[in-house]
């Protein structure tokens, strides 16, 4: 049945008492409690999930020039009564199929209203926007990137030295770690739409030799072969003790036992880039490292044991 210019009228103030309500804070649940007027063609509370939502008309406060008035009258009975109930179905077949409704988040209603006195009624199908959309806010891609890197797991290097028993005072110690753990390691993660990976590359080792010294070396080192001549073989990665570890901490307890304790630290470089979002670049850079005892020893050279012989005359005087 088509409805006449008065309805409409009632339909207009029903909606506008729907959005005082609304704008006061009412949540769907409240509508359907309270029978909130709804007009057919105003804005409704978009329900969550399909069915029937039914709102219908309640006692309400007349606004000024409306009672008994011929051109703003509702024909109702009664001051200030509103008899429409109007009941929204949401039309979930609509959304699926990608239906266009408005410029806002919403879904599609067959609304239904009845005038409860004369039996009139009219349905519609209009598209509700939602009363409250949350909005995620943006992803940012670079701290996605940095929980890929906190779950990096990382190799600890497994150092070795040469001369392995005990270094030499004034002798080049070569150094060199496992190239094993010498390639790139990655990680991604991801949160929503925005996925990133962070990648960790092996540049250097620091060797930190227990008596103070340190040395920085680029690569894993050359490991020592003890097949080849010393003569035959070169290594970019050494130390030189100047002193013996004498007086050091002994891990028995025998003075003649005492070592270094060398540490060798790898320094990771880390990029990463993204997926579904711009940006990329450096992250913080990340170390691992290990320890091992060194125990270094004082040589008498022959030279020098030569030259004390003939300064006593005896050769078999030295000690």
């Amino acid at each position: 049945m088509r409805r006449s210019l008065k309805e409409v009228r009632v339909a207009a103030r029903a909606a506008r008492a729907a959005r005082a309500l609304l704008a006061a804070g009412a949540t769907a649940a409240v509508l359907a409690s309270v029978l909130v007027p709804v007009s057919a063609f105003g804005a409704a509370s978009g329900g969550e999930g399909g069915g029937t939502i039914t709102v219908g008309a309640g006692d309400g406060g007349s606004s000024g020039g409306d009672q008994g008035s011929s051109a703003g009258g509702d024909g109702a009975s009664g001051p200030g009564a509103i008899p429409w109930q109007c009941t929204y179905e949401k039309l979930v077949l609509n959304d699926d199929g990608g239906s266009v409704g408005g410029p806002t988040p919403g879904s599609w209603y067959s609304v239904t209203c009845v005038d409860t006195q004369t039996g009139a009624s009219t349905t519609e199908t209009e598209w509700i926007p939602d009363q409250s959309t949350t909005t995620s806010p943006p992803v940012d891609p670079r701290s996605v990137a940095l929980e890929a890197e906190n779950s990096l797991r990382l190799p600890a290097p497994v150092s070795h030295l040469n001369p392995a028993s005990a270094s030499v005072v004034n002798l080049p110690t070569w150094l060199w770690v496992d190239a094993g753990i010498w390639h790139s390691y990655s990680v991604s993660a991801s949160v929503g739409s925005v996925s990133a990976t962070a990648v960790a590359t092996p540049h250097s080792v620091e060797w930190s030799m227990g008596d103070g010294g340190a040395v920085v070396c680029d690569g894993p080192g050359t490991p020592f072969d003890p097949y080849i001549a010393s003569s035959e073989q070169s290594t970019g990665c050494s130390y030189t003790y100047a002193r013996s570890s004498a007086g050091q901490p002994s891990p028995d307890g025998s003075p003649d036992d005492a070592i270094f304790e060398v540490r060798a630290t790898v320094n990771w470089s880390v990029s990463w880039s993204a997926q579904g979002a711009a940006g990329g670049g450096e992250l913080p850079s990340l170390t691992t490292s290990t320890s091992t005892a060194e125990r270094v020893v004082q040589v008498e050279s022959i030279n020098e044991l030569v030259a004390m012989a003939e300064g006593h005359g005896d050769r078999g005087s030295a000690e």
